[in-house]
């Protein structure tokens, strides 16, 4: 059958969440073997395989990135399963959809629903779940929007904490018979939420105490920049300072400007997969007059390294009472 462009689902996402809620939300009770079962899958997993065709709107072409995850459902009583999978080389989609794991009161199975896109075609599923050893197969049966219909298997077997096999045993499109997609791995990606934010609280545990511990955790390339525009100070700022510079110039002028120490407040800290913002208040004596700066410092990061910081704060302050200089005050 040829690819068609669409532009609808049988079944859009939000309108499996609102199906998902209404039909099965009144008779699922949290269940311990679903918990259980499916427990060691949660989280991201990514990888990547050669792509298979078959199914209406995919191209056997080339590599394929996965990018899946499953998390709960409030209560726990379902798991919500949600994948991005793109041609390597095109980025376009291969397929992407969300499915739902639930148990089924009724007649006492675990089913699922889905729906989703191969490509620009529209298709949803439901099927049932068997538990396998460390892991389960979904058994599917799936139409698309211009009535191709498929039967086919997913399994997904755990091989060790870290590693997710995934294969499909079996696929019949249109009666059609297509054999299998043999196993490849995908590898749980950790959330780099989490281990940014956990890099920038670090940095500061370090920064004034013990420096030589944060070069561990700084990236080959990383630069730090203090944004003010400043003539006249010990060091030029505004410009980036690599590590050596960082470690050998900046830290150590800054006991020439606060020499009882500053201590730095964190009130808030704002982080994403790709940054971090860390908003601070500062408690020190400068040179020439009481120093109570507030500070945003901003950390990009590579490889699971910090990559750059760029500190910001009031240059009034800096110049006034760090250097002494006579400068306009701010209008109040």
């Amino acid at each position: 059958m040829s690819v068609k462009r669409v532009r609808f689902a049988n079944f859009s996402p939000l309108l499996i969440l609102i199906l998902f809620n209404g039909l099965f939300a009144g008779s699922l009770s949290a269940d311990a073997a679903l918990q259980e079962k499916m427990a060691p899958f949660i989280g991201r997993w990514v990888g990547t395989s050669k792509a298979f065709g078959g199914f209406e709107g995919t191209v056997d072409e080339g590599d394929i990135a996965w990018d899946l995850s499953f998390r709960w459902v409030p209560g726990k009583n379902a798991v919500e399963h949600k994948w991005h999978i793109t041609y390597a080389v095109s980025g376009k989609n291969f397929s992407s959809g969300t499915e739902f794991f639930y148990l089924d009161a009724e007649s006492g199975e675990f089913k699922v629903i889905s729906s989703g896109m191969d490509g620009n075609v529209a298709w949803s599923n439901k099927g049932t779940v068997r538990w396998i050893r460390e892991g389960h197969e979904v058994s599917l049966r799936e139409k698309t929007v211009n009535g191709t219909q498929s039967t086919y298997v997913v399994r997904r077997v755990k091989d060790g904490p870290n590693t997710l096999l995934l294969s499909l045993p079996s696929r019949v499109i249109d009666g059609e018979e297509l054999g299998e997609v043999k196993s490849f791995p995908l590898e749980r990606r950790t959330d780099a939420r989490k281990s940014n934010q956990k890099l920038a609280v670090s940095f500061f545990e370090y920064l004034l105490s013990d420096p030589e511990k944060l070069k561990p955790s700084l990236h080959a390339d990383f630069k730090f920049t203090y944004m003010g525009k400043i003539e006249g100070t010990l060091l030029p700022y505004g410009v980036p300072y690599a590590t050596n510079e960082f470690f050998e110039k900046w830290l150590p002028h800054i006991p020439k400007l606060v020499p009882a120490g500053i201590e730095l407040k964190t009130l808030q800290v704002i982080s994403s997969d790709e940054g971090v913002a860390v908003v601070q208040k500062g408690d020190a004596q400068g040179k020439y007059g009481r120093y109570d700066n507030d500070y945003v410092w901003i950390f990009n990061f590579k490889d699971g390294l910090i990559f750059s910081v760029e500190e910001y704060n009031s240059d009034f302050l800096v110049a006034s009472r760090l250097y002494g200089q006579k400068v306009k005050t701010p209008p109040e």
